[in-house]
């Protein structure tokens, strides 16, 4: 044994990165696998056959016929299981969906199993889909579960009612929830399970619930495969996701609920390749055991009804199930700092360390923080200026490879050079003590680790949990580590890094695996390559704050340092030799066959991300291989055959209401947007010099007053499914590494004459 610790001691540099890269390495695997559903059995199967069925009728948006035949098809398959009273909703409304209003006439698919007594829980899931596919994780699979729940649940003795509503109208401003909102049975509701998709593999995922539904959170820890973290909800909550869910409209009623969502593989969320061959092993088959266990617990628990602060929560690679009290954890969080401070003072004695250099080493941990922020900023702009930018979106290891090392050298060359800096003073003043890195990054970090959670548990910034845990651990082990003699006193250092380690590539699973396929399409003027490079250094800060003292037991930084600068090198080169998309990742292209008033009508092709259609050749290519010509950013085309209803604008002044008179029509959507003073639509205000109104299900027309109090020009949009040859054309000649989805776009334009 002896022999064994002498040579790991002198190939300490080999040896403590051989444990570092296998600590990394398993932890970041066990994070993934960790969330694979268990294989698909006869329920999964015929969710999945449900959701095969609803996607051979096609796109289904409110008013079309598809999705009329796919609410048809829900209530026939619930009509067939035993105590189980179906109704069919046809409502209108108004709803004010964030800075627009909706109009609509939209259908819903409503089931009862009634219980002991009327107090409900309302699980909910949309019927519809998105214009640009047909929506079959998103979401005619969880439709699929819903169903085969209700079967399994048919046969028990329940003492709350479980109401089922397949909502017709999610995907065009929430419609169909809000309309729930005036039926019947919508005032015995007291709760809901919301199941959503933003991809289509993984386990569902608890993202999102209410400031006082602690009971539910505890009851989302009863499944069989608890998963779940307050990320996603601090994310939402911050703003910081683009995007609503019908909840939204529930909390708006005072319920209280669980927002669930598939959420791997989003590449092909809102695209046409979301399909059912998309779909993940084991989805189907985990959203319906999901969806069972819950609204037996909750249908049966005796004191659901009772409100409860909603505390922190994760899950631990599926198996086990974490909530913290936020007071809890505040007071934990000072409890935390004065351990690290009664350490660093025992250090003295122990391990002849001064507190003077853990101080100066904790305020370099500190500092890291925001040049991790700044490398991982540089690691994208250099990404974006080399060529590789978005990368990262066809090939998302880069993410770990360029983003990710430049973060963490950034987080640890603070005290790098402070280590330098300490060695040369020591060698070079006779009698000075040796500088001891490992045992004052150890400490230092630590400290550090308490100080930024006692910050974020005062702010009440959920995801930093991560934080809280790493210093929880890591003073345990120094504490150990203090009493334990010779070699085993690496023991806890080891065994607590490892269990860190995995908690934060679980983080880094969830956030990432959610960040880059979203950032990816979204619609902005600047590349996203600094800003994921931003998100790539919420994981490399603890992660670099846990494995410094590493860094430094193994010695020669500077290997480090050059490694690190290997890695991102090569990384930038293969990101530069790289395309930002492939067919499994493909960019996503909107073709919209425009028809305005007095101009000829052409196509437009729309990208969902920084790199437009035109700039990356995409125009010209679709034009030669055509034979379409191609001007102003635009292909020229022939008008569409297209049902377009007839637009009538009537105003008495330029300061009077103005009546817009839309005729019968066939658009999926009709959207309204007025320019000008004051506007106020149908008696619903609006902040601001912009009003817009969306029409949908409203076939025998629709009329809408504006009130002004100056000009104002109004356009109006109907956007038709149907498009002519002249698009299939267009999207036939995309690249392999493109998916595109085609629009007929009307537009009638009013505007008072200029003074």
């Amino acid at each position: 044994m002896t022999s064994l610790i002498s040579l790991l001691r002198a190939h300490r540099f080999a040896t403590t990165w051989a444990v570092v890269c296998l600590l990394v390495v398993t932890s970041f695997v066990l994070a993934r696998q960790a969330t694979r559903p268990a294989p698909d059995r006869e329920a999964g199967r015929a969710a999945l056959a449900t959701a095969g069925s609803l996607q051979d009728l096609g796109v289904r948006t409110v008013g079309n016929k598809a999705l009329s035949d796919g609410l048809d098809l829900v209530a026939r398959d619930l009509k067939a299981i035993p105590g189980i009273e179906v109704d069919r909703q046809d409502a209108s409304g108004t709803y004010r969906f964030h800075d627009r209003d909706v109009a609509y006439t939209v259908e819903n698919v409503i089931a009862r199993q009634q219980g002991d007594i009327d107090d409900a829980l309302l699980v909910n899931v949309h019927i519809d889909s998105a214009f640009e596919g047909v929506g079959a994780a998103d979401d005619a699979v969880a439709a699929g579960a819903v169903i085969q729940a209700a079967r399994q649940l048919a046969g028990d003795d329940r003492h709350r009612t479980v109401i089922y509503l397949f909502n017709g109208g999610e995907e065009v401003g929430l419609t169909g929830a809000d309309a729930f909102t005036r039926h019947p049975w919508a005032k015995n509701v007291r709760w809901f399970l919301n199941l959503e998709a933003v991809g289509s593999a993984g386990l569902p995922i608890l993202f999102q619930a209410g400031e006082d539904d602690g009971k539910l959170i505890g009851i989302a820890g009863n499944t069989p495969r608890p998963s779940g973290s307050i990320l996603g909800q601090w994310l939402f909550g911050a703003g910081l996701i683009n995007s609503d869910t019908d909840s939204r409209v529930w909390r708006g009623e005072g319920w209280s609920g669980l927002d669930y969502a598939v959420f791997e593989d989003g590449y092909a969320y809102h695209t046409p390749l979301d399909r059912v061959e998309r779909i993940g092993p084991g989805v189907a088959q985990a959203l319906t055991d999901l969806t069972t266990q819950v609204a037996r617990d909750i249908t049966s628990a005796p004191d659901v009804g009772a409100k409860e602060a909603s505390p922190y929560y994760v899950d631990v690679l599926s198996r086990a199930w974490v909530t913290l009290d936020p007071l809890v954890m505040k007071i934990w969080t000072l409890v935390l700092l004065l351990a690290s401070a009664a350490l660093t003072w025992r250090a003295r004695r122990t391990w002849g360390i001064g507190t003077g250099h853990v101080v100066a080493w904790a305020g370099a941990a500190l500092l890291g923080v925001l040049l991790a922020v700044l490398a991982g900023g540089l690691a994208g702009g250099a990404e974006w200026l080399l060529g590789g930018s978005h990368a990262w979106y066809a090939q998302p290891w880069l993410v770990y490879v360029v983003l990710l090392p430049l973060a963490l050298l950034g987080a640890l060359l603070p005290q790098l050079l402070l280590h330098r800096r300490r060695a040369r003073r020591a060698a070079g003043q006779e009698g000075a003590a040796v500088v001891d890195g490992p045992r004052t990054a150890l400490l230092a970090n630590a400290s550090a680790l308490a100080v930024l959670g006692v910050v974020t548990a005062w702010l009440e910034v959920g995801p930093a949990y991560i934080l809280w845990a790493a210093a929880t651990v890591m003073l345990a082990a120094i504490g150990c580590a203090m009493v334990l003699r010779g070699a085993w006193r690496a023991l806890p250092l080891v065994v607590g890094a490892f269990v860190l380690c995995v908690l934060i590539a679980q983080f880094a699973h969830n956030l990432l695996g959610l960040a880059v396929p979203m950032m990816g399409r979204l619609p902005t003027a600047i590349a996203m390559d600094p800003v994921l490079g931003v998100v790539a250094a919420v994981v490399a800060v603890p992660l670099a704050l846990v494995f410094a003292p590493f860094v430094f037991y193994a010695g020669h930084p500077r290997r480090y340092v050059y490694a690190t600068a290997a890695i991102t090198a090569c990384g930038l080169l293969i990101a530069g030799l790289s395309s930002p998309y492939d067919a499994e990742h493909p960019k996503l292209v909107s073709a919209f066959h425009e028809q305005r008033d007095g101009e000829d009508a052409r196509i437009m092709l729309e990208g969902r991300d920084y790199h437009t259609p035109q700039d990356m050749g995409l125009l010209d290519r679709v034009a030669e291989k055509t034979g379409m010509s191609a001007r102003e950013d635009a292909l020229a085309a022939p008008k569409a055959d297209v049902p377009a209803a007839a637009v009538d604008f009537e105003a008495a002044g330029p300061t009077e209401p103005v009546t817009v008179r839309i005729g019968a029509n066939e658009a999926s959507l009709v959207r309204i947007t007025v320019t000008g003073p004051g506007l106020s639509v149908d008696g619903r205000p609006f902040e601001g010099t912009e009003a817009v109104l969306d029409v949908v299900g409203r076939s025998k027309g629709h009329t809408a007053t504006i009130e002004r109090t100056g000009p104002v020009k109004i356009t109006v949009d109907q956007v038709f499914l149907r498009t002519g040859s002249a698009v299939e054309q267009v999207l036939a000649a995309l690249p392999d590494w493109a998916v595109g989805h085609g629009r007929t776009v009307i537009q009638r334009t009013y505007a008072d004459p200029q003074e």
